[in-house]
């Protein structure tokens, strides 16, 4: 399963959750509400596991699906590859 670079995470509501925020291709910021033993460290930077949906052959660009709805009412967002933990092949 590919994983998508948080850019910060914070605390949540109780000490098991955390409020992650990544932003979009066009720079917009997301924030999503997860357990925090959901997300995975590397190199000092959080992944949030996603779907791989379709890459834009053109752009690049990567359209991510999340586990769940984020605070801004998005369920698939389109990030750049370079967010990814994983290079990714573009989809037919």
């Amino acid at each position: 399963m590919a994983k998508v670079r948080c850019e910060n995470v914070s605390e949540g509501l109780r000490a098991s959750e955390a409020l992650a925020s990544l932003r979009d291709y066009h720079e917009r910021r997301h924030f999503i509400r997860v357990e925090r033993d959901f997300l995975s460290e590397q190199g000092g930077h959080f992944y949030l596991p996603i779907g791989v949906v379709h890459v834009d052959p053109k752009t690049k660009a990567v359209l991510i699906e999340l586990p769940h709805e984020a605070e801004t009412g998005a369920n698939r967002l389109w990030v750049k590859r370079d967010q990814l933990d994983e290079p990714v092949e573009a989809y037919a």
